[in-house]
């Protein structure tokens, strides 16, 4: 083993990981694994290697991990994001104006 796997990982950390590792994957495999490797300047034998599923063998396993434990949750470039305290703004002003239909109509419109 070259890392500790991901489920052996703290409660805090295990379910980002996963989720981390399961977005590397997919987006690997829906440009393709060759493709990618020409893009990066690799061999495809090196980005199979990268990709190892084997439990705590692969690299991209391992970036999947280093994420989580730095507190980074990676996301589809198209993903909407905004910071905790921008969405408890949001919801304290929309609990707050939820009796206004004018406020509704001027944020629905």
């Amino acid at each position: 083993m070259c890392h500790t796997p991901i489920h052996a990982l703290s409660d805090e950390h295990r379910e980002i990981a996963r989720e981390n590792y399961r977005i590397l994957l997919q987006r690997l495999a829906d440009k393709g694994q060759s493709v990618v490797a020409d893009l990066v300047g690799i061999t495809e034998s090196k980005m199979s290697r990268i990709k190892d599923t084997t439990e705590g063998k692969g690299d991209l396993e391992l970036f999947a991990i280093l994420a989580a434990v730095m507190g980074i949750k990676l996301k589809d470039k198209d993903d909407v994001y905004c910071d905790r305290r921008t969405a408890e703004a949001m919801a304290t002003m929309l609990r707050t104006s939820v009796n206004s239909p004018e406020f509704i109509n001027i944020i629905f419109k």
